[in-house]
């Protein structure tokens, strides 16, 4: 599937959100050099449970919006976020 997150770097801790009807990734990581577009791939691949490599950065390498593809399907991604957005 294709996962579209706005990520907002320079953040105290990594964590995710649903805010206005999208996720939104902040990163503690500084977006310079792309340790924010790594410290992402690495964030997301932790949440979901899959290694850093099923993860691939399709667009948006130097936006905000990045567009990953993931290897799951759509409601188990949806669910797995939302559950680490809650704090569970």
């Amino acid at each position: 599937m294709l996962l579209y997150v706005k990520v907002k770097p320079n953040q105290r801790i990594d964590r995710v959100e649903w805010v206005s009807g999208e996720w939104v990734v902040r990163l503690a990581a500084p977006a310079i050099d792309g340790k924010a577009n790594e410290q992402l791939v690495r964030y997301l691949a932790e949440v979901l449970k899959l290694s850093k490599s099923a993860i691939l950065l399709k667009k948006g390498h130097t936006a905000r919006i990045k567009c990953l593809e993931i290897p799951l399907e759509p409601e188990e991604v949806r669910r797995k976020l939302e559950a680490v957005a809650a704090g569970a």
